[in-house]
């Protein structure tokens, strides 16, 4: 069967045999190729590696399913009721109060000594204590011009605290209430009259009245005396 036998030429022969033998292999091919096709086509799932086309028919509704809105968050759709503004704390400001000049019902005068004796030739501490007995301070000018000191015998006046010398200036104090103030003098013991006129002598010994006057308004005297 290799050697063709017959009256043509043996290529002949093969060509022959080749071309049936390819067209064996074809149909062979074309067979199984049918069978394929038919057992994977019957069940209607498209093979493996294969593209299904938009729009083919497979028999299953195409329509798009709706996608579900996405659901808002609780706190989202549930509305925040904002916290209540606490009412703002009424101020109360009150005005600082300005005191006013005393006036003479409010205010009590004294007179004072720092000893109820004196050797001759001492220099008694006479003072001016003033009380404000209002309701409330009061401002007064306790500078020397408006305060004076006298020292009496008897009615005989024998010294003032501006008969030689005032010191002038004002000394505005705010006087608290039920406070007593004081204002000293040192005096030297020796007389003198209204300009410091005249020759001053030293005071003998006996008893004395002081009396404090605030702005003209005089106290109540205060007793002392000198001893020899």
């Amino acid at each position: 069967m290799l050697h063709p036998i017959g009256d043509l030429a043996p290529s002949v022969y093969w060509r022959r045999r080749i071309v049936l033998l390819a067209v064996l292999i074809l149909a062979i091919v074309s067979v199984a190729v049918v069978v394929t096709n038919g057992a994977g086509g019957g069940n209607g799932v498209p093979s493996a590696g294969s593209e299904t086309s938009t729009g083919a028919n497979t028999g299953a509704s195409t329509t798009p399913t709706p996608t579900a809105p996405a659901t808002t968050s609780a706190a989202a759709s549930t509305p925040v009721s904002s916290p209540a503004t606490p009412p703002t704390p009424t101020r109360t400001s009150t005005a600082p109060v300005i005191p006013k000049a005393c006036t003479a019902a409010a205010l009590s005068i004294g007179a004072a000594t720092n000893a109820k004796t004196y050797a001759i030739g001492a220099q008694p501490r006479l003072s001016l204590l003033v009380t404000n007995i209002g309701a409330v301070p009061c401002i007064e000018d306790l500078a020397d011009p408006k305060i004076e000191l006298r020292v009496f015998s008897g009615s005989a006046r024998i010294w003032g605290s501006h008969d030689c010398l005032i010191q002038p200036g004002t000394s505005l104090q705010t006087l608290p209430v039920k406070k007593v103030i004081r204002r000293d003098i040192a005096w030297s013991g020796l007389s003198s009259q209204p300009g410091c006129v005249g020759v001053r002598q030293r005071v003998p010994a006996g008893t004395y009245q002081l009396t404090a006057l605030l702005a003209g308004a005089p106290s109540k005297p205060a007793t002392f005396a000198f001893t020899g």
